[in-house]
């Protein structure tokens, strides 16, 4: 089997990976360049994949959850992974950089050591991870730097200008491991539903209504456009036990929402 992650290599999606293969090492690893190519190439098989879904600063990853619903695959576990930005380059002196390349979370999570040490012309450059910022290097000169994960740095064995440098140092982010059959990895601890509510007032408060009646904590919720009908939303959000203990709470979400589905119910760590 296949275990997808979101590349190219030496990104955080693959420093999540290799975590689930540890308690899963018959999984061969495959970088795949998008999102939403990850979740088409799980749809389509019995292979799995591992994707980013909410940073403990930037919040949720949009394409993850929306993918993810417009899809036939579940949840199946929870990763987090620390994160720990460093700035590289091929000059040992940060007075010659002139360009960044990164992730656009990566470069908004880096902001005050940007601030801090580059004037307002400094040229922030959007590349589609962190690991693709660190390659792109290879072609630049020595005006340019990148933003990459401490793994990425150590192996491309540029000068490394800052460790850890994140506005945040205790920055953290959520993955999910996706499956189309149930895998099994353990005790459900965490649920995670989509639902749309009736167009009438009150609607959501009847849902969170539901929510506090059976005691139950609500640890995330989303809002998200429908994409069918302008200024109708569906909402995400994540529960703090596994749907066998929820079930007739969940059968009561369901009776009042145009729409509802379950995400996946599963592990978390």
């Amino acid at each position: 089997m296949i275990l997808y992650f979101l590349g190219p290599k030496g990104t955080y999606s693959e420093t999540a990976a290799l975590k689930i293969k540890q308690i899963m090492p018959e999984m061969e690893l495959c970088a795949v360049s998008t999102i939403a190519k990850v979740v088409e190439l799980v749809n389509n098989s019995n292979n799995i994949a591992v994707l980013p879904i909410e940073n403990s600063i930037e919040g949720i990853v949009r394409s993850t959850i929306d993918n993810i619903y417009l899809s036939d695959v579940k949840i199946q576990m929870q990763i987090d992974v620390k994160v720990e930005h460093c700035l590289i380059s091929k000059t040992s002196d940060i007075k010659n950089i002139k360009h960044i390349i990164s992730h656009p979370q990566a470069l908004a999570q880096c902001q005050q050591f940007i601030l801090k040490n580059f004037d307002e012309e400094i040229d922030l450059i959007s590349a589609h991870s962190t690991s693709q910022a660190g390659y792109f290097l290879n072609d630049k000169d020595e005006n340019y730097a990148a933003i990459v994960s401490q793994k990425l740095a150590d192996e491309l064995k540029y000068n490394i200008l800052g460790k850890n440098i994140g506005d945040i140092k205790e920055n953290k982010t959520r993955f999910v491991l996706i499956s189309k059959k149930n895998l099994h990895l353990g005790k459900n601890i965490r649920t995670t539903i989509a639902f749309n509510t009736k167009n009438k007032p009150g609607a959501l408060l009847k849902i969170l209504s539901i929510i506090n009646k059976h005691g139950l904590n609500l640890v995330y919720l989303e809002s998200r456009p429908s994409k069918e009908v302008f200024g109708e939303y569906n909402f995400f959000c994540d529960i703090d036990k596994g749907m066998e203990e929820i079930k007739t709470a969940l059968s009561e979400i369901e009776q009042e929402c145009n729409f509802y589905k379950l995400l996946g119910s599963y592990p978390v760590g």
